[in-house]
């Protein structure tokens, strides 16, 4: 947020900011879209449905399926963030319940979450800036990405296959939806809500459903949003419409139109640095094409902890259980991400050339 809010300020020294640079829909979608998440988890919808999953493991390589697979799949709907933030409590509660060490199946959830939210508008951030911006169609959106998201799912098939058919007793304690009627209330609105990212609803239409409900519902959600989120988005949206119009931009996007593959690169090199959301929006003002962009931010969320913001959520969930396995947790870490960087960029990279 301060280096959004720094680059937008710097920038308007160069060039006058407009309140039209500011793209009110994604924010608004956003916004709705972890009021309602954030009802779920309240409600232990999201709970409920992983350990009902569980309950039918009787192997530490189906619980590690079981885990893994609920992340790829709930990260497409609920973003990768809020994936990780409710499902690794839930693999590291199995692992005290068994008395194992969840340390690999944590960082199979996070590459999950993290490959899996590339399918969708609505899986990840910058997906969803992405998806606005270039106004792009749900089809559009989800053919560039698909082949990109079979091939992490085979790879993340392949990790799980070779986890040891050991097996195992116990597991967690039942969990009861705390209201039935409100989790009506939340599924509706995410529907509205989906509704409003495939177009076929007006966002300010979701907006009010949403806000409606909150405030009838739980309004204590309402201080629950991740507002510093929504405060760096602003500050990009300034910085991009304030640097777009630049001589030195409008020369820097014409030699990179001419070549795609360097936003691509580049795309996945920044988000080693800055992570994947700053990334995609400082390089979106560089060019008119979306897919590169799109491709090499989703495997750019691959390789160090910094890459994506939702890697960094599950090495702090995984310390506060492990407070001494710090070093070994970033070793295989980076083991598994730098095999997954290896195998997916050049195949994103076909992808675009092909």
């Amino acid at each position: 947020m301060t280096l959004s809010w720094l680059l937008a300020g710097i920038s308007s020294v160069f060039s006058v900011p407009k309140l039209s640079y500011i793209d009110f829909q994604v924010l608004g979608i956003l916004f709705c879209l972890m009021l309602v998440v954030g009802g779920l988890q309240k409600v232990k919808a999201l709970d409920f449905l992983a350990v009902r999953l569980l309950a039918a493991c009787s192997s530490l390589r189906g619980i590690t399926a079981a885990l893994t697979g609920i992340a790829f799949f709930g990260s497409m709907l609920i973003t990768n963030d809020v994936a990780l933030l409710t499902f690794v409590p839930l693999a590291l509660a199995v692992g005290r319940r068994l008395r194992l060490d969840m340390v690999k199946i944590v960082i199979l959830q996070t590459l999950a979450a993290n490959l899996g939210s590339a399918l969708t508008p609505m899986g990840n951030p910058q997906n969803l800036f992405i998806y606005a911006h270039f106004e792009m169609t749900p089809l559009g959106f989800m053919g560039a990405i698909a082949p990109l998201a079979a091939a992490a799912l085979l790879w993340l098939c392949w990790l799980v296959g070779m986890e040891r058919e050991q097996e195992i007793e116990g597991g967690l304690a039942p969990v009861t939806i705390t209201s039935q009627s409100e989790l009506a209330a939340y599924l509706a609105v995410f529907a509205v809500i989906l509704l409003s990212v495939f177009h076929l609803l007006d966002f300010k239409l979701a907006l009010l459903v949403t806000a409606a409900v909150i405030l009838t519902a739980d309004r204590k959600l309402l201080g629950e949003v991740d507002y510093a989120l929504l405060m760096t988005f602003c500050g990009f949206f300034i910085f991009i419409g304030n640097i777009s119009g630049l001589e030195v931009i409008r020369e820097l996007r014409s030699d990179l139109l001419a070549n795609p593959g360097r936003i691509y690169w580049l795309a996945i090199l920044l988000s080693q640095f800055v992570s994947n959301v700053p990334a995609t929006m400082l390089l979106a003002g560089l060019t008119a094409e979306p897919v590169p962009l799109l491709l090499g931010v989703n495997v750019g969320g691959l390789g160090t902890l910094l890459a994506s913001m939702a890697s960094v959520i599950s090495y702090k969930l995984y310390l506060e259980a492990n407070p001494l396995q710090g070093r070994s947790y970033l070793l295989m870490f980076l083991y598994y991400n730098a095999i997954g960087l290896l195998l997916l960029a050049p195949a994103g990279y076909y992808l675009l050339i092909c």
